[in-house]
């Protein structure tokens, strides 16, 4: 599979005070579960449409090379306090670490796969984002950069 280039003509999907900017041929959803709170999946592959908020489906059925973003947010109290703690961080650190990625960080670690995690608070919001990479090191230069672009591209909205 030969990695995808960034391309202006996607779509910009939103919803629960979540919006983000996807590049074309790439597919996402945003959801609320009974009870909880937003999670966005977005990738560049086909995503399973019944997944967890960390996409166990997707990240299983993902192609030699690819990449998935989970965002979700978390609900505050039992300790959770938005702003503080794991949480204290005030956005998603760009450009991504390429070093931030390894396989100890997937929920379920899967051969050719790295991932990160990083909590933060955004508009009162606690929020974890969590994105898993396929592919080799020759690939994922090219696949942060477009990362990079599509999670520049996230606004939250407060008091959703």
């Amino acid at each position: 599979m030969v990695w995808r280039d960034w391309l202006p003509c996607g779509v910009r999907l939103e919803a629960h005070g979540l919006r983000i900017e996807l590049p074309a041929r790439w597919s996402g959803r945003v959801f609320r579960r009974d009870g909880g709170n937003a999670t966005l999946h977005a990738g560049d592959f086909p995503l399973a449409l019944s997944d967890g908020e960390f996409g166990d489906r997707s990240t299983a059925a993902m192609p030699e090379v690819a990449s998935f973003i989970a965002l979700t947010e978390y609900l505050p109290g039992a300790g959770l306090e938005p702003g503080s703690g794991l949480f204290a961080s005030r956005r998603i650190p760009l450009p991504l670490d390429p070093t931030g990625f390894t396989a100890s960080r997937l929920a379920h670690p899967r051969p050719g796969q790295v991932g990160m995690q990083h909590f933060f608070t955004t508009a009162s919001r606690p929020l974890c984002l969590y994105v898993v990479i396929a592919g080799g090191r020759g690939s994922r230069r090219a696949q942060l950069l477009v990362l990079d672009r599509v999670l520049a591209s996230l606004r939250v909205a407060a008091g959703v």
